[in-house]
């Protein structure tokens, strides 16, 4: 089968993997003029640690392993504590923060050479119910792995477009506070200016980010609103931001899409972001883009009908990923916490609270819970 894939993300790479093991003949086409090293760092889980595997590409090695997660207040007391060591031993897959970069580089360096065309924006897209045709390529599948503004998603779907919900990550990676840098422990403070994360992504790289509701001032730069916005925040958030320069800050406006039971039109369907674009507060963006990739590489090795095995797998998909989705959008763990979610976070140990976290990773998880393609 020719599969006919668009976007070299982090979804698209991972799916062209496991299609090509599979024996089928798959071009990516990726707009940029070469592979993208843009972003930050993203939070990889257990299921999308276990799906990546499942797709050939393993991230073993990659960024930095966290074994603990905590969540504190303003002023640096923890109300919450998570030892997601839970996490490896009840599953064989751990939690690390990874460059961006490193998993797009790794996926490709897997792949047979010539696999990924750059520099080809999609045109002339035409969805048929033999096949399909994108930039004079053609093929019997399309993937729309080509990010929430996806033309893909447009084109077979004519769906309104992913809107903004207010809520913005001011993020980095940067070398920055070792101590922090080089530990297993990542640490989000939460309060009325919104949430500082810090999460250790190997070689000495720090992950941080600020989620904060509504846009920056236009008339002061960003990182000095930034100082004095969370200035209030115990150490090491002010000493952080005084190392920071301004070039070393990203917007990362969070973005919401209604996520349909169907996502394409005949031999046509949507991966990752394209399908279903939520906000990061649940660090699953990524993991869910593996996990979909797991899902259709599954679902394309049965020998029936390609446009039926795409209508399966979006079903199973969308009934998964609706419920990371709705919570995402609740933004709740940017929210400075109420009295009950302090005194329920500080009663459970740290054990229970990894596994209540796995229990919901597992509801919207495909790999984990085995589910047929």
């Amino acid at each position: 089968m020719q599969v006919l894939i668009v976007g070299a993300g982090v979804g698209g790479l991972a799916l062209a993997n496991g299609l090509v093991a599979d024996g089928h003949r798959v071009r990516v086409l990726e707009r940029s003029a070469g592979p993208r090293t843009d972003g930050a760092a993203v939070t990889i889980f257990s299921n999308g640690a276990a799906a990546a595997a499942g797709l050939g590409v393993p991230l073993d090695g990659l960024g930095g392993d966290v074994e603990t997660l905590e969540f504190c207040t303003p002023d640096g007391r923890p109300f919450a504590r998570a030892d997601l060591r839970v996490l490896r031993r009840d599953t064989g897959y751990g939690v690390a923060t990874v460059p961006r970069a490193a998993i797009l580089e790794r996926f490709a360096a897997a792949l047979p050479p010539n696999t990924v065309r750059y520099g080809c924006p999609v045109a002339d897209l035409q969805v048929r119910p033999d096949g399909v045709t994108v930039a004079g390529e053609t093929g019997d599948v399309l993937v729309g792995a080509d990010g929430y503004r996806s033309v893909v998603r447009h084109t077979v779907l004519d769906e309104s477009p992913a809107v903004r919900n207010g809520w913005v990550s001011w993020q980095g990676l940067t070398r920055a506070l070792p101590r922090l840098a080089g530990d297993v422990h990542a640490r989000c403070l939460v309060g009325p200016a919104g949430l500082c994360g810090l999460m250790p992504a190997g070689s000495g790289l720090l992950q941080w980010w600020f989620d904060v509701s509504g846009p920056a001032p236009r008339d002061r730069p960003v990182l000095e609103w930034l100082r004095d916005r969370f200035a209030s925040y115990a150490e090491p958030v002010g000493e952080l931001l005084a190392g920071l320069s301004g070039s070393d800050v990203q917007a990362y406006p969070h973005v919401l899409h209604r996520v349909p039971t169907r996502w394409g039109t005949g031999p046509a369907t949507l991966l990752g972001d394209a399908a279903h674009a939520f906000p990061p507060s649940q660090a699953q963006g990524a993991n869910q883009a593996l996990e979909d990739a797991w899902l259709l590489r599954r679902a394309l090795r049965t020998p029936d009908d390609p446009v039926d095995a795409l209508r399966r797998y979006e079903r199973t998909r969308s009934r998964r990923v609706r419920r990371i989705s709705r919570l995402a959008a609740s933004e709740i763990t940017n929210r400075p916490p109420g009295v009950l979610t302090r005194l329920a976070g500080r009663a459970l140990s740290p054990t229970l609270t990894a596994r209540l976290q796995l229990a919901r990773i597992r509801s919207c998880s495909s790999v984990l819970n085995d589910d047929d393609g």
